[in-house]
């Protein structure tokens, strides 16, 4: 299960931490979201290959910051799901 932490908020800057995550996931995530044009800076870091765990920053021009990275974590889901429906 993946915990997910708001280290940063404000209007247009968040930083998300995904606990207990991959860092390909997370990749995925920023993937997507930097196909919106209200991106203004995104990026995944991670302070060790091995330990430690992936953080988004994400930088929007509008809108509010969390609600697209949930959006795009929601397509990331439904993807995996259809690939999983698709491999029975």
């Amino acid at each position: 299960m993946v915990e997910v932490k708001i280290e940063m908020k404000d209007k247009h800057h968040a930083e998300i931490t995904f606990v207990g995550e991959d860092i390909a996931m997370v990749n995925m995530i920023r993937n997507i979201c930097s196909e919106s044009d209200d991106i203004d800076f995104i990026a995944v870091v991670k302070d060790h290959p091995e330990v430690g765990h992936p953080k988004l920053i994400i930088k929007v021009k509008k809108g509010n910051p969390v609600a697209l990275v949930a959006k795009a974590a929601g397509k990331v889901a439904k993807t995996a799901e259809d690939l999983g429906k698709k491999m029975k």
